[in-house]
């Protein structure tokens, strides 16, 4: 009996030390390198895609992180359309709980770009997304208005910003991007469109998949913890599964052509959205599939995003 507690009580302290780690580390950048790869989706246009280097979140944004930001936000001028839910079941805008480390869900395309600009600031960076073509304004309000089920075609909108690709703030990763760090492993060599992001073998292997990956198969239909899925090459957690995330670009056909940092199309009416989710069968998890595009304005219980920035 004195064995069974001294183990019960090791394992409480492997997971309390697991927890502080994403504690520690939940708004962690990772360094991804240039280089150049082919961009192949599960349906669709392939086209050699090369990309500049640049950083990307180490985990999806947490509702800790999301509802820290947010708080400084509103006291320093923002406003947003959705406060934010903590995982797929939480309290809207509410403080956080002992689920703060699961992903912020319930956000839109919108609010996610106001929410980057304002943690741009708050973390003394340049904000990414402006309202003129000078960048001397960042877009700080993304309620809807008028536009809750319409697009905003205004240049400078909420829906169609001007964008400093160069200054040093967060900002949303493109779909080039995603896939990219999706699929590295070493520069030359790449996971397969057809894989989850880090696994060994293709998606229908559910022990590859499930050592990567929250989805159908193993999340219970519960959003997780980031963090708790093994990392790709990169040491990037949940790029397949747990949430689906917003990406920069406009959902459209790709190029055919070689492309340098490709960002999509200049007009739209509908986001990309990447990675798969934790209510998903394992075939949404493949690092090629596209998912549907969804209105900017759209929220949903089991979408979130990462953080992308420039080297």
């Amino acid at each position: 009996m004195k064995l069974f507690f001294a183990l019960m009580g090791l394992v409480l302290v492997m997971w309390a030390v697991g927890c502080s780690a994403v504690v520690d580390d939940a708004a962690a950048m990772v360094s991804v390198p240039g280089g150049t790869f082919s961009q192949v989706p599960t349906s669709g246009n392939t086209f050699e895609h090369t990309i500049t280097g640049f950083k990307m979140g180490k985990y999806e944004v947490t509702y800790e992180l999301w509802h820290t930001v947010y708080v400084w936000a509103i006291a320093n001028g923002y406003q947003f359309a959705n406060a934010g839910q903590e995982g797929n079941d939480g309290t809207i805008g509410a403080s956080p709980t002992s689920a703060k480390y699961e992903p912020v869900t319930q956000i839109n395309w919108r609010d996610a770009i106001v929410w980057c600009n304002a943690y741009s600031q708050m973390d003394g960076k340049t904000p990414v997304y402006c309202s003129d073509s000078g960048f001397a304004t960042p877009i700080k309000d993304s309620r809807d208005g008028s536009y809750a089920s319409s697009v905003n075609t205004t240049a400078g909108s909420f829906d169609n910003p001007y964008v400093n690709w160069n200054a040093t703030g967060y900002r949303l990763p493109t779909e080039g991007e995603w896939q990219y760090a999706a699929s590295y492993k070493d520069g030359s060599s790449w996971t397969k469109y057809t894989w989850a992001s880090g696994a060994t073998a293709a998606f229908p292997d559910t022990t590859a998949t499930g050592l990567v990956a929250w989805y159908s198969d193993n999340s219970g239909s519960e959003t997780k913890t980031v963090g708790t899925k093994r990392a790709n090459a990169l040491g990037i957690h949940d790029m397949s599964g747990n949430v689906w995330e917003w990406c920069w670009d406009w959902s459209s056909t790709l190029p055919t052509t070689a492309q340098n940092n490709y960002r999509g199309p200049a007009s739209g009416s509908a986001r990309t959205l990447r990675g798969g989710g934790y209510y998903g069968g394992a075939d949404y998890l493949m690092v090629g599939i596209r998912g549907d595009g969804k209105f900017p304005y759209r929220e949903f219980y089991a979408f979130g995003f990462r953080l992308a920035s420039r080297q």
